[in-house]
């Protein structure tokens, strides 16, 4: 399990449209909007708009790799 620190990083860097490392995108697998919402205390709007980030950097992470 990620701790807190880890995971309160992935949601700020999600808002504020940064990249994430390789090592957030690992934790990133584990997030559902449920557990933001339960854990975090998001609303359903933040809580979807973290979990769609993660996905689009996992997506841009795979079209990086394709390229090299």
């Amino acid at each position: 399990m990620a701790k807190e620190e880890d995971i309160i990083l992935i949601i700020s860097k999600s808002f504020s449209k940064q990249r994430l490392s390789n090592k957030e995108l690992k934790l990133c697998k584990d997030l559902s909007v449920t557990k933001l919402i339960t854990d975090f205390g998001l609303n359903d709007i933040q809580a979807s708009s973290v979990v769609s980030w993660c996905c689009m950097q996992q997506r841009y992470l795979k079209k990086e790799e394709e390229v090299l």
